[in-house]
């Protein structure tokens, strides 16, 4: 009894941490970030405000903070789970009975135990959106993961021309600004620590989700989920490499990309799968 109890509050706590983070994201760093790239940066680095290239460099921010905002909050707002949906297959093979839940599951789903739910197509659980990519959600994981890269990749271009402008050798001690930015943000707080610290964050943020979004995208093409990769299975879900992302981004797979609020249906229902057997 006292396990399970220590269990529901770890779930709790492992829950609360998670939308703490989901918040930090959506009022802090973005705010912040969104701060330093138009009024600190790009007044820097284009001279001259409102002229088209300024305004271009708005429209581009605009674009990609509506889809690195849209598609975290439709990733986390959408139902992937299992719970209250009426599943009616015949055939039931390779099913599997969950002890928590006291369900059958379909092939591909996991139960999870942060969501404490069983999900459909479960890939991972992702601190981000704070909840689990499944099979409804999948796409707008990717396209978060997507934008913000290349986010990071394009104002890290804009930074570094602007940290060129004022950064000074200072016999090399400038290399240990950027080797211990914690460091020197502490003992030589100033306004070119804080730009050499967020210029860090902004690399570092743009080198995570570009990893993220190759891993996952090469595991889309190959009609694998994240737990697939583990598992030495005869059993293939491959569909080639078009039908493989149209099980994730939908039928207007093409356009997804452009804007989260798209509608584009999935083939299927994330229950039942044409499979291969590769043993044979």
């Amino acid at each position: 009894m006292l396990l399970k109890l220590d269990n529901i509050k770890n779930k709790q706590l492992r829950r609360i941490l998670e939308h703490a983070t989901y918040l930090l994201i959506i009022f802090i760093l973005i705010p912040l970030f969104i701060y330093f790239e138009l009024c600190v940066v790009l007044p820097a680095v284009v001279h001259k405000e409102w002229c088209i290239q300024y305004c271009l460099h708005y429209l581009c921010a605009t674009f990609l903070l509506l889809n690195i905002i849209g598609n975290m909050i439709f990733g986390m707002f959408t139902d992937t789970s299992i719970k209250g949906r009426i599943i009616n297959v015949d055939i039931k093979e390779n099913w599997t009975l969950c002890s928590v839940c006291e369900c059958l599951r379909p092939p591909r789903s996991w139960h999870c135990d942060t969501c404490d739910v069983c999900v459909l197509k479960r890939d991972h659980h992702c601190t981000f959106l704070a909840c689990c990519v499944g099979y409804y959600n999948h796409r707008y994981f990717m396209c978060f993961t997507f934008y913000i890269f290349m986010a990071m990749l394009y104002s890290f271009f804009y930074n570094t021309l602007f940290l060129s402008q004022f950064l000074k050798w200072n016999k090399g001690l400038v290399i240990g600004k950027f080797v211990f930015p914690l460091v020197s943000f502490v003992l030589d707080f100033g306004e070119e620590s804080l730009y050499i610290f967020l210029v860090e964050i902004n690399f570092i943020v743009g080198l995570f989700t570009g990893f993220l979004f190759i891993y996952h995208f090469n595991n889309i093409i190959n009609g694998k989920i994240t737990p697939e990769r583990k598992e030495a299975k005869g059993v293939s879900y491959n569909r080639g490499w078009k039908g493989n992302i149209t099980e994730v981004f939908g039928s207007k797979w093409y356009l997804t990309w452009i804007f989260p609020f798209i509608n584009s249906p999935l083939p299927g229902n994330g229950v039942e799968w044409m499979t291969e057997d590769k043993s044979k």
